[in-house]
């Protein structure tokens, strides 16, 4: 009996101890009575490309020409179960170089931002795009050359 009893409290915790991390809405906490809704923002897609047209990226690349004069990073998000928002951090040689805040919306959103870039840009880049807590969902390297 002591045996199937430790196994059963083992398992629960097990099962408690592997759940994912959930993202809560903002009037979840609001309301002290509301039941907890379990559904993550989720980062479907990430892509460094030379342009963007009708919300689709265009010429998806890791190495960015001075010539083309712009880099754009485009990110989607499927499910977005309430308003939110995320940030591109562009780096820049380890320095960062802006930071853009983007608003999501429900229930699916898929966004961008992009940089113009100038002579002193050439070298190794990075975005990281990240929610407002600083959590990365995902790190684009790339190089913009001559």
């Amino acid at each position: 009996m002591k045996y199937h009893t430790v196994l059963t409290l083992s398992l629960s915790l097990l099962m408690l101890l592997c759940q994912p991390l959930r993202a809560q809405s903002p009037s979840d906490t609001d309301d002290a009575a509301a039941t907890d809704i379990v559904t993550d923002i989720v980062l479907v897609q990430a892509e460094m490309c030379e342009d963007i047209q009708e919300l689709t990226p265009q010429n998806t690349t890791t190495v960015f020409s001075i010539e083309r004069r712009k880099a754009v990073c485009f990110t989607s998000f499927d499910p977005v179960p309430f308003e939110t928002e995320i940030y591109h951090h562009w780096f820049h040689r380890d320095r960062r170089s802006a930071r853009i805040k983007l608003a999501l919306q429900p229930p699916r959103w898929s966004t961008y931002s992009s940089i113009q870039l100038r002579a002193e840009d050439l070298g190794p880049w990075r975005v990281e795009v990240t929610d407002a807590k600083g959590r990365i969902f995902q790190i684009l390297r790339f190089s913009i050359t001559e």
